[in-house]
């Protein structure tokens, strides 16, 4: 999630409660083309307090988790070999010879169900936005989680906003055969008009498919999971990927129970599950390459 303010309800809609800070413009997602940049097309929503932050936080040093001082041990990042050796094993779309990244995670649980299926993790980077001590602070099973895929041999860092991932001094070094970002939310605004709030959906998911389209491999996938009813289905993905040069590979039904362990988080915290059925996921690739 984008925001930690979203917040599901029966409808399928978002927590209205909040206030909205941040003026964005995203004319270039206005079906309209009468619409003023200035004026109809202008949104205003409040991004993640940790979009700001560059802080990565991949050692648990508690005593400065809210200091606001980066805790950095990145070791061989840069060269890091991804792919670990020996059997090959598989979950749903997912296996063990995959480099793999995975953002907006809530409380690590969907990570730590890949890592656990795997038997390791030195194939995967796991990111969130939030910082290790908001994770501490809303999510229970979070740093055992965080403490699980460490162990495995996951690389897990924190404040990493998901529309910026190709410009990342580390992630940005990397090519990955499968990026995942499981149920992209920009949060809701009070007293905010239905079409203004699918824009802001739209931009973040736009932004991170740009993002994400750099840094896979030439047959790498990118795998957005999304509920697939109602408000949801009228955010057009494929048309989004589409406008960004990616072509729809495949969509496939998501059931959570494939993942043992995994939860859905709300992005605001407070440890509750939301309903994600019905839902699916979209797999994105790059247009193949035409001989001359």
């Amino acid at each position: 999630f984008w925001s930690r303010q979203s917040v599901e309800r029966s409808e399928d809609l978002e927590d209205p409660n909040e206030q909205c800070t941040l003026l964005i413009s995203i004319p270039e997602l206005s079906d309209d083309p009468s619409c003023d940049s200035e004026s109809d097309t202008d949104t205003i929503f409040r991004l993640h307090q940790n979009v700001g932050t560059t802080c990565t936080d991949i050692v648990g040093d508690n005593s400065r988790q809210d200091s606001g001082v980066c805790v950095v041990n990145v070791e061989n990042l840069g060269g890091r070999q991804l792919v670990g050796a020996g059997e090959i094993r598989w979950i749903r779309h997912y296996c063990s010879s995959q480099r793999m990244l995975l953002v907006g995670e809530g409380d690590f649980s969907f990570s730590a169900s890949l890592a656990r299926a795997f038997g390791s993790a030195t194939n995967m980077i796991a990111t969130s936005l939030d910082s290790r001590g908001f994770l501490l602070r809303n999510y229970k099973k979070a740093i055992t989680n965080i403490h699980e895929l460490r162990v495995r041999g996951c690389i897990v860092l924190h404040g990493i906003d998901a529309t910026e991932i190709a410009n990342h001094s580390y992630l940005g070094a990397f090519k990955f055969d499968r990026i995942i970002y499981n149920f992209p939310h920009a949060g809701f605004c009070s007293d905010e008009p239905g079409e203004s709030q699918k824009r802001r959906h739209q931009l973040l998911i736009s932004l991170f498919l740009k993002n994400a389209k750099e840094m896979i491999e030439e047959r790498g996938e990118i795998h957005v999971t999304h509920k697939s009813n109602r408000f949801f289905r009228d955010w057009n993905l494929q048309g989004l990927a589409a406008a960004v040069g990616l072509r729809l590979i495949q969509e496939v039904p998501f059931n959570f129970t494939d993942y043992p362990g995994y939860r859905t988080k709300y992005g605001f915290g407070g440890d509750k599950n939301f309903n994600c059925n019905p839902s699916k996921t979209y797999k994105f690739g790059l247009f193949p390459i035409m001989s001359p």
